[in-house]
C-alpha cells in the first residue's frame, strides 16, 4: 500500500463488489470512493441491536435512505427525517473518510448536547477509524486525540463538539439542528451566523433533524429549502442555495412488524389517521407497517 494522498483522489472508481487481495489490489480499492463507502469492506459500526444482540459490530453498508441521500448530496443540504435512518452514522463515515483520504482538511460534527458530541466521535467517529484493517489504519496514523478531535498524521482532523466557529470547515454536520432550535434558540443563531459561513464554496454543509414545532431556525430553513425545491427545474440549485432531502416513515421499508404476532391494537381512528396519510402522500401504508408506527408511538 501506498502513503495517503496529500490531495482528494481522483481515479477511476472501483465497484463496490471488489474484493481486492494483493497490495496493489487494495491500493487501487482505497483510491475509490465509491469502493471505501459502499463495499462494507473497509468501515465497520456499532449497532443497537442485531437480531436481538445489542451492541453488535457490523461492516457499515449505506441503507436505501443513506443511498439516496449520497446520490442527491448537494453542496449545502437539508435532511427533514423520521427517526432512527443512521444519518449521523452516515456522515460521521463520509466525514472520516474525508479527513484520512484527504490532507489538511477540518470536518466538524455538531451536536445539540455535550453527552451526545462525546458519544458521536467515541461510538462513531473513533470507533471506525480503530476497525480499520491494520494496514489501512497504519497509513494514516493518529496524532493526537482528545475528548472532541481526532487529528490525524496527514494533518486532517475530525471534530465534534456542540458549537464550532473558528477558521475553515471542510465539511460540517448539524446533528438535530430542531432540537437546537427549540431548546437553545440563540445556539441555533450562533450555527446559522457563524458555523455554517465558516463552510466554504467548494465545502459541503449538511443540516438534519426530525421535526421539533413549526418555528426556529431548523423551521424556517427547512421551509425556504422545500419552497426552493420547487422551482428547481426552472433554475438549478446554486452552490450556495440547500437542498431539501425529506425522509418520511413510510418510505423506509424497514419500518414494519411482518410477524402479525408482534402487532398491537390498531384502532379504528388509528386507521383513519393512515388512511387519510396515503391520500395526501399518495402512498400505501401496508399493516406491517401500521402496526410498527403503532408499537413506536
Amino acid at each position: 500500500m501506498t502513503a495517503v494522498a496529500t490531495k482528494p483522489i481522483h481515479r477511476r472508481e472501483v465497484d463496490e463488489d471488489f474484493e481486492p487481495k494483493t497490495a496493489k489490489e487494495w491500493e487501487r480499492a482505497l483510491a475509490s470512493w465509491r469502493w471505501r463507502i459502499f463495499s462494507g469492506k473497509l468501515y465497520k459500526i456499532m449497532t443497537k441491536e442485531d437480531e436481538d444482540q445489542p451492541g453488535a459490530v457490523l461492516p457499515f453498508v449505506p441503507n436505501a435512505a443513506q443511498r439516496k441521500f449520497i446520490n442527491r448530496l448537494h453542496y449545502r443540504n437539508i435532511i427533514l427525517k423520521a427517526r432512527q435512518l443512521g444519518f449521523t452514522t452516515l456522515i460521521a463515515i463520509l466525514w472520516l473518510d474525508h479527513a484520512f483520504f484527504t490532507a489538511d482538511q477540518r470536518v466538524g460534527i455538531v451536536a445539540h448536547h455535550r453527552d451526545d458530541a462525546a458519544l458521536i466521535l467515541r461510538d462513531k467517529v473513533y470507533f471506525a477509524y480503530k476497525n480499520l484493517p491494520d494496514e489501512v489504519r497504519s497509513l494514516n496514523p493518529l496524532i493526537s486525540k482528545n475528548k472532541t478531535e481526532l487529528h490525524f498524521a496527514n494533518n486532517s482532523a475530525v471534530r465534534v463538539a456542540v458549537s464550532m466557529r473558528s477558521g475553515t470547515i471542510h465539511r460540517l454536520h448539524i446533528s438535530e439542528m430542531g432540537k437546537i432550535a427549540a431548546k437553545f434558540p440563540e445556539k441555533a443563531i450562533e450555527i446559522v451566523t457563524g458555523s455554517l459561513p465558516a463552510v466554504p464554496k467548494s465545502g459541503i454543509a449538511v443540516i438534519e433533524s426530525t421535526a421539533e414545532g413549526r418555528a426556529g431556525e431548523f423551521f424556517d430553513m427547512a421551509t425556504r429549502a422545500e419552497n426552493r425545491s420547487q422551482t428547481i427545474s426552472v433554475r438549478p440549485l446554486g452552490r450556495g442555495e440547500y437542498r431539501f432531502h425529506f425522509y418520511a416513515w413510510h418510505d423506509m421499508p424497514q419500518y414494519t412488524l411482518d410477524d402479525p404476532r408482534d402487532h398491537p391494537i390498531i384502532l379504528p381512528t388509528d386507521h383513519a389517521y393512515f388512511d387519510k396519510i396515503e391520500k395526501i402522500a399518495g402512498v400505501k401504508i401496508k399493516l406491517g407497517q401500521r402496526a410498527w408506527y403503532i408499537t413506536k408511538r
